[in-house]
């Protein structure tokens, strides 16, 4: 079983979404006493750059396992340190955020107690990682500027603690509301275009499973590569119809491209997010890193044909 005898160390992060996640250090390290492990150590951030060092010092620290208790961004933060780190320690996630992208799509539950025991029965898969070096970030799940930036910014801590996914359909609905294209110049790999638009998507991980059923767009975080949406029309009916073709995986044959690498300028710049953090603004880079990352999903999550 993956975390019998292991020493683990858990960063848990006490602002991620949920009021209740400071109290929940205690019933984590009971749940990790059941599945066996040895060394458990608990650790609350203070702040986000507290989820990156630990993370990097894990290994030299002799744990041989990193849980991460907190959002689609804690979880970036944390396996932001474990590649600087070198260590190659697994992660596996406790969901404690508003959205889960990465949890949900390994499959994991969304109750973090449930999910210790989900990762102590699961098993460990290799990702792909993008690197933002425009932002000096590490993202897992996807970034964006322009409509999904902004969601992110408004859908702000109060109203996800409040309303839960909610708050993202409703920043999603006042963003679509009036939205003007701009001048955008977009290179994937060695394509430059010059083009018109409003917002861009990169996708590494697109679908997730919600009560048996699957959403998001077909990116595959195993295939060594991104998927670039580019919202080009300005209307609120055609911007929302691309939305939610994503949404439940159905993109038209040109909403969406691959790429290894992703160049974007706007003028006027737009914000920029990574993970569902509002990090700056354009221009925007990001590239894949190809399997650079252990993560441990259920046990029932596919096999990986890579």
């Amino acid at each position: 079983m993956v975390l019998a005898r292991r020493a683990v160390l858990v960063v848990l992060n006490p602002a991620s979404g949920r009021a209740e996640a400071a109290e929940l250090a205690q019933p984590l390290e009971r749940a990790l006493r059941e599945t066996g492990a040895g060394r458990i150590v608990v650790r609350l951030t203070d702040a986000i750059g507290d989820a990156v060092r630990w993370a990097r010092d894990a290994g030299a620290e002799g744990f041989d396992v990193l849980l991460v208790g907190g959002g689609d961004g804690t979880v970036a933060a944390a396996a932001t340190g474990v590649l600087e780190g070198g260590a190659d320690l697994p992660i596996g996630i406790l969901p404690t955020g508003t959205g889960n992208g990465l949890a949900r799509m390994l499959r994991l539950p969304n109750d973090p107690l449930k999910a210790v025991r989900a990762l102590h029965a699961g098993r460990p898969v290799r990702i792909d990682a993008v690197e933002v070096p425009s932002h000096d970030r590490i993202a897992l799940v996807f970034v964006g500027a322009g409509l999904d930036a902004e969601v992110n910014r408004d859908a702000d801590a109060t109203s996800k603690r409040r309303f839960g996914t909610l708050a993202y359909a409703a920043a999603t609905v006042r963003n679509l509301v009036g939205r003007r294209s701009q001048r955008l110049t977009l290179t994937l790999d060695d394509r430059r275009e010059q083009l018109v638009g409003h917002a861009v998507s990169v996708f590494n991980a697109g679908i997730i499973e919600i009560a048996g059923l699957e959403f998001g767009p077909p990116a595959d975080p195993h295939d060594g590569r991104l998927d670039v949406a580019v919202f080009r029309s300005p209307g609120f009916a055609a911007a929302a119809g691309q939305v939610l073709r994503l949404l439940i995986g159905r993109p038209k044959r040109a909403e969406l491209e691959g790429a290894a690498h992703v160049y974007l300028e706007a003028d006027p710049p737009m914000p920029v997010h990574v993970d569902g953090d509002v990090v700056g603004s354009t221009p925007l880079e990001a590239r894949v890193r190809p399997a650079a990352l252990c993560f441990l999903a259920d046990a029932s999550y596919p096999p990986v044909d890579r």
